[in-house]
């Protein structure tokens, strides 16, 4: 499944929801807030599944993201909060288990409209951390090695092997996206973050307050729940995880190093080490050029290649 095909389907789930609760329940306020409501709270909803199936792998994750943040705070003033993700990372459990519940229940207090102005501040707050994460990590892609994050007059082309965070975790081991694929999803949903926050009074609700207040609570105790019991107590419910029971690991390890070695060059990056200037070049011409780019001059920046058969 790719980015694409899921936005389609979940797209379709918050067009059906939104037909249910706006002309059989007729409680829309306005069309386009209600759908919304309603496509924001299936996406959270699924990628709260998808990671609450396995929590430790979302924790795994987590202690990436501490850890890169700890390398590039180390050699700032801002040192002094190297602690805190020292402390956040031995905590990563815990942090894995509070985001996927808050993403869950936040999916479901969106679709039935549950205590519009927090509900609203929640959303526009998560989407800020997961902007901020998934940029952070695509931003890392423009720093060489050796180069920590914050020394900007040293930032190079951007290349992809650079990040030490290759993929976001925002649906687990079901699909993984690239940071820069993330950070602009994330930025989009930042639109609907605005939406809600400057239109709460648009906002659909369903049932009762008690109910809704009832169903809230319900869902955060059924949460919290089901991720403790698949972080502590037992395998995942799915396994998505490449070394799950019933792989041959041997098996795996050749046939993803023999999908690696089949791959071929298709360009090369390159960059003038005196102007500067970035240029691709395709494979054959560049190997039928060499004299054009001789080491003096042309850096190489990047072997351009694509993804093997079978996924590392």
């Amino acid at each position: 499944m790719t980015l694409f095909t899921l936005v389609g389907y979940i797209g379709i789930a918050g067009i059906i929801i939104s037909l249910i609760t706006g002309l059989i329940l007729k409680v829309h306020k306005n069309h386009l807030v209600s759908f919304l409501q309603n496509f924001c709270g299936a996406w959270f909803i699924f990628s709260g599944l998808v990671k609450a199936i396995d929590p430790t792998g979302t924790a795994f994750k987590m202690e990436q993201y501490f850890g890169e943040f700890d390398r590039a705070f180390s050699p700032t003033w801002f040192s002094f909060l190297v602690p805190m993700f020292d402390w956040c990372n031995d905590n990563s459990r815990g942090f894995a288990i509070a985001m996927i519940v808050l993403e869950l229940v936040l999916g479901i207090m969106l679709i039935i409209g549950a205590r519009k102005r927090l509900t609203a501040w929640l959303f526009f707050g998560i989407m800020v951390i997961f902007t901020f994460l998934t940029g952070f990590t695509f931003l890392t892609g423009y720093t060489p090695n050796g180069v920590t994050f914050f020394e900007f007059g040293k930032w190079g082309p951007y290349v992809e092997s650079n990040m030490k965070v290759t993929d976001c975790g925002c649906f687990g081991d079901f699909l993984k996206l690239k940071p820069k694929i993330s950070f602009f999803k994330d930025l989009f949903l930042m639109i609907p973050a605005f939406v809600f926050l400057f239109g709460q009074r648009k906002m659909h609700h369903l049932l009762t307050r008690k109910w809704r207040t009832a169903l809230t609570f319900i869902a955060t105790a059924a949460s919290i729940g089901f991720c403790t019991w698949f972080t502590y107590f037992t395998e995942p419910l799915i396994d998505f995880r490449p070394f799950r029971q019933g792989v041959n690991l041997r098996e795996q390890m050749k046939a993803e190093a023999d999908a690696a070695a089949a791959v071929q060059v298709t360009a090369w990056r390159l960059q003038n080490i005196k102007t500067k200037e970035v240029k691709t070049v395709p494979n054959a011409e560049y190997m039928a050029n060499l004299s054009n780019y001789p080491s003096e001059i042309w850096e190489v920046i990047e072997q351009i290649k694509p993804e093997p058969a079978i996924p590392h």
